[in-house]
């Protein structure tokens, strides 16, 4: 009954100077929107990213023959595992897997007329990622997906420009085979693709796994094999099984985290950015608080002495102003709270569009929207916080307060 009746003395106050309370809440509910803001749009930027330079692996894992890994930069063809149904359908039957793509990667040259580049080709089972690859979702209008036809390519839109291609050119690809010598042939482009990852639109191509093979010299090999899982958070757990059920196969493996390093840091960067910029606006919402109560705890000096004076104890001094900084705190909380969810909510449906430039600053698979990620639990979490730390600005203001001495106080002008 006390505690509601102090509750009550503090809404007062509270109310007594509008004004003020109203800025200090305000600063409170758009720092806390800002923060909300920057959570879910990073958190939902860092899981596309994740999600999208997986389907570009088209795997969280990729295994290959020993030795490969430490070479792969070179890309060896002659470190090849054998293309085999078996070894494929053990690696699918594992728990956790989705689905398994087996794959040759390898380094050429790409010409049309007096236009060549060098080019990252991408030999693939075109079905095998139809589904779990980001290639087949990213065919630009007026092309289409490979099917089991030979003879056929995808090139990157950038590529496309560069080499002034277009769905139905037939370019000269000039690859080095498994034996060192070279070999060349025509296939024509049957669409143009863009994922919003500068790697993959500048400069790589994609073609039928036999036709790469015939092309290399490289009949019933493979280079890798991709695999997919059902849920991002197993790529551990099915590394070491799929690691311990093929140890005595010749493969060796490496997770997308390991792979995909420098995008590692880069999210994990941006979540150290996050922190640092949550902290200055957690800053700046303390300063703000403590200022407001100290110029009550000064203004009412006179009202502390004379609450003392009839009975008051420093303790219930100390909780009258600890819960007035929790009433502006809840307010500019459930503000906070209001326009960081909405704005958030709005953008995880909608999503904002990048500029093109960011995906090459990044070197990250962005996309060409980004869309937040919207949690309840973040917003309760953060608003649990935005309280714990209105306490804790108000926590020395209150501490003065309750060590006012009641005679000085009254006299105090």
């Amino acid at each position: 009954m006390f505690l509601l009746t102090l509750f009550k003395i503090a809404a007062r106050n509270v109310l007594r100077n509008r004004r003020r309370s109203a800025i200090t809440l305000l600063g409170i509910g758009l720092g806390l929107t800002l923060i909300i803001f920057f959570q879910g749009l990073i958190s939902g930027m860092d899981k596309q990213i994740t999600d999208n330079f997986i389907k570009a692996q088209a795997g969280h894992i990729q295994l290959y023959a020993q030795g490969y890994t430490e070479k792969s930069r070179l890309l060896p063809l002659d470190i090849a595992l054998a293309e085999s149904e078996d070894l494929l359908e053990a690696v699918k039957d594992t728990p956790g897997v989705e689905g398994v793509s087996p794959r040759i990667r390898f380094r050429a040259i790409l010409s049309l007329g007096s236009e060549n580049t060098g080019v990252m080709a991408l030999a693939i089972r075109p079905e095998a990622e139809r589904s779990t690859g980001v290639i087949a979702n990213s065919i630009m209008e007026g092309g289409s997906y490979l099917d089991d036809q030979l003879g056929y390519v995808l090139v990157g839109k950038q590529l496309a420009e560069d080499l002034k291609l277009r769905v139905g050119s037939v370019p000269l690809l000039v690859g080095t085979t498994a034996s060192g010598g070279l070999n060349a042939g025509r296939f024509e482009v049957k669409g143009i693709f863009y994922t919003g990852y500068p790697q993959y639109d500048g400069s790589m191509i994609v073609i039928h796994l036999a036709g790469a093979q015939r092309l290399l010299g490289l009949a019933g090999k493979i280079t890798e094999i991709a695999v997919s899982l059902r849920d991002v958070d197993w790529t551990d757990q099915t590394a070491a099984l799929l690691t311990e059920r093929l140890a005595d196969d010749g493969v060796e493996l490496q997770t997308w985290k390991e792979t995909g390093a420098a995008i590692w840091q880069t999210l994990t960067f941006r979540r150290w950015l996050l922190s640092v910029i949550s902290f200055i606006v957690i800053a700046i919402a303390m300063l703000g608080m403590a200022n407001t109560m100290l110029m009550a705890v000064f203004e009412r000096t006179r009202e502390i002495g004379t609450m003392m004076a009839l009975g008051a104890t420093r303790p219930q001094l100390l909780t009258l102003f600890v819960l007035e900084g929790q009433l502006i705190g809840a307010a500019g909380g459930l503000l906070g709270g209001f326009l960081g969810g909405s704005l958030i909510k709005y953008l995880s449906v909608v999503g904002i569009s990048p500029p093109s430039s960011i995906s090459s600053v990044l070197s990250a698979p962005i996309g060409n929207v980004i869309y937040a990620e919207f949690s309840w639990g973040w917003i309760l979490i953060f608003f649990v916080f935005a309280q714990l730390v209105s306490m804790l600005a108000a926590i020395y203001p209150a501490y003065l307060a309750s060590k006012q001495e009641p005679v000085t106080a009254l006299r105090h002008i």
